[in-house]
């Protein structure tokens, strides 16, 4: 008889145990799913706010022409208080827009201005530690930074990105 009593109360519990976790699935699941939506709104969001921020121009492919500086040169790096000389080896290829007013100009100058142009590019990369110019955010955050230097100088939209074409830190 003990044996019947422990089976019987044995399966209310499984039975309680049962109804229990079926008041648990539908209670907390559609506050659950409803919290799920709100994460995935607002990640979309915020994922719409950062492709907008970036407002770079778009060139048609057919009007990209491309400058490219062959000649690397090596840049001395901001000492990181380590006592230790770091260096960098750049080159850099200028993306221009042909279908620009200026570009014939532009394009005409461009081998005369080199050393203008590495001067712009040593100037913004000797500011840079050796930690800092070799995360990827910073690298594109200089090429930004080249970029605007540029535009300035020769007063030209023509010049719409800058690139690396060789890129080697020690």
């Amino acid at each position: 008889m003990k044996k019947n009593l422990i089976s019987v109360v044995i399966l209310a519990l499984c039975i309680i145990n049962l109804v229990l976790n079926a008041i648990i699935i539908f209670v907390c699941m559609p506050s659950a799913t409803k919290t799920n939506k709100l994460i995935t709104e607002i990640s979309s969001i915020l994922n719409l706010e950062l492709e907008k921020q970036e407002d770079k121009p778009t060139v048609n492919i057919k009007d990209i022409a491309t400058y490219s500086i062959e000649k690397a040169q090596v840049i001395n790096l901001k000492n990181d208080g380590s006592g230790d000389s770091r260096y960098v080896q750049v080159a850099i290829t200028l993306s221009l827009d042909s279908s620009s007013k200026e570009y014939e100009v532009v394009n005409e100058k461009l081998p005369n201005l080199e050393g203008s142009i590495s001067n712009d590019v040593r100037d913004v990369i000797s500011t840079y530690t050796y930690a800092e110019i070799t995360d990827l955010e910073i690298q594109a955050q200089a090429k930004e930074e080249i970029l605007k230097k540029l535009q300035e100088r020769f007063q030209t939209e023509c010049i719409y990105s800058v690139d690396f074409s060789t890129f080697t830190t020690q």
